[in-house]
């Protein structure tokens, strides 16, 4: 591989297990491939022999795609990728030139910088579960305009906590983590992204790919990963970086106590949590962050025949989310006011609506020891989604009684194609200067409303109308 033509001492190997390669003298993961694509055609074979079949699909190609047919959208778009060389100075951008010191190319026409600013990303093998998200962002204009126009994070050591996600972290594992800065990566490919990439063609976010490899060892292989856990990782891992690295460069924190970052300030809400005992009718009230919520597709809706698909409401899953619930008796509540466990009853309010709302629709269950998708059509609305009625009442986040502050319209949404958790393939659709596009890594084209409210959502991105961001400290 390209890698070994240019360090012909140093060592290579597949791993197995997940089909990643190895640098032993290097002691990292290698993305690229050799020129003729040897590295894919060995995971292909693999695959095609069964040794590992989570993404059949991804590898063969399909028929081309109908408008209308949400599904015939991604068939027709796999296409086979060479993988161009790794740069291994991190200062260098994505497409191998300083994006701070490389000119902007002077624009024609506002049609041709709309068209440029639209633009794909590579399939590295089997990460298109990153690339909706990124696609995702790229389009919530706050929260990519923030990142995109922060100072380079280049050469500033992260200090990882001594507990690296629940595990002890040797010193020199602790040095490697601290070179590896999620939100520096991050950055560039949403500049590339804004940018348009070179002559409009799809960026490859090896770079941001080899970084979480490290930070998130879960992530790392070429296995099919789950883009919801992936997004949560993100936004965890991004939200703990500005908050540390920031300072350093003279920026200042967010919010009234300067424990916001932008990942907080936009997609972070609030929830109250009551829970009342049916003994001596007294409430008990905690306040609890949240980034998303997750939302069941009720059991009735799961049955699907051949004469008629069942179908459910975004805003019916929201209602059972913050209905009232009797807490069952392995889960009894300890009353303080009776001091010992008694029969309770627990809901959720929103104190705080967030920015961006992210929904996240529960697709996969459980059957014995498998996770099956749950394929229910789930209607949602494209414009206008009201959360009033699930707030506390008077407070919706920002100026008490604000006209549009609990209403949202839809910004992305992340698809998933398959049949299983760890099957399948990503897709996203996301709107872009009133135009909706679709996202199929490398492949971009517009998409109509209608193939939109179509689509079979996993991941809902709704921004809202006032959105308003606190200032710094």
């Amino acid at each position: 591989m390209q890698h070994h033509e240019k360090n012909t001492q140093h060592c290579v190997c597949i791993d197995c297990e997940n089909l990643a390669v190895f640098c032993y003298s290097c002691d990292e993961y290698v993305v690229n491939d050799t020129t003729s694509g040897q590295i894919e055609k060995i995971r292909r074979s693999a695959f095609q022999k069964g040794e590992h079949k989570e993404n059949d699909e991804n590898w063969n190609s399909s028929p081309r795609e109908s408008e209308n047919d949400p599904d015939a959208l991604w068939k027709g778009e796999v296409v086979v990728r060479n993988l161009r060389p790794r740069t291994r100075k991190r200062s260098h951008s994505l497409d191998g030139s300083s994006a701070e010191n490389r000119p902007v190319a002077k624009r024609k026409s506002s049609k041709i910088t709309k068209e440029k600013k639209v633009v794909g990303l590579r399939n590295l093998g089997n990460t298109c579960f990153m690339n909706v998200v990124l696609q995702s962002f790229n389009n919530i204009s706050h929260f990519c305009e923030y990142l995109t126009q922060m100072p380079s994070l280049e050469g500033i050591a992260f200090d990882e906590p001594p507990t690296h996600r629940g595990r002890i972290v040797a010193s020199g594992r602790a040095k490697e983590l601290s070179d590896a800065l999620l939100a520096e990566e991050l950055r560039k490919v949403l500049l590339g992204l804004s940018l348009g990439g070179s002559n409009g063609q799809a960026i490859s976010p090896e770079c941001l790919f080899l970084v979480i490899w490290k930070v998130v060892p879960r992530f790392r292989g070429y296995q099919q990963q789950d883009a919801h856990e992936f997004l949560t990782y993100m936004l965890d891992r991004l939200h703990t970086e500005l908050l540390q690295l920031l300072p350093r460069l003279g920026h200042e924190p967010l919010g009234l106590r300067g424990k916001q970052s932008i990942v907080t300030a936009v997609f972070g809400g609030t929830l109250l949590s009551v829970v009342h005992c049916m003994n001596c009718r007294t409430d008990s009230k905690t306040h609890e962050p949240f980034q998303d919520l997750s939302l069941d597709i009720p059991e009735r809706l799961q049955r699907r025949t051949k004469e008629q698909e069942e179908v459910c409401s975004l805003t019916y899953s929201l209602t059972r989310f913050f209905k009232v619930e009797e807490l069952a008796d392995s889960e009894l509540y300890f009353c303080d006011n009776c001091m010992g466990k008694q029969r309770s009853t627990k809901r959720f309010w929103i104190h705080r609506l967030p920015n961006v709302l992210c929904l996240h629709i529960k697709r996969f269950r459980w059957c014995n020891s498998y996770r099956l998708k749950v394929d229910t059509q789930v209607d949602f609305p494209m414009e206008s989604l009201d959360m009033s009625a699930y707030t506390v009442r008077g407070v919706t986040g920002t100026k008490l009684g604000a006209q549009n502050s609990h209403l949202y319209d839809l910004a992305a949404v992340i698809v998933h194609h398959g049949s299983g958790a760890g099957t399948g393939h990503y897709t996203a659709f996301a709107v872009h200067d009133g135009q909706w596009f679709h996202f199929n890594d490398s492949s971009v084209r517009p998409a109509s409303t209608e193939s939109v409210a179509k689509c079979k959502p996993y991941i809902l991105f709704y921004v809202r109308k006032e959105f308003s961001i606190p200032p710094p400290l």
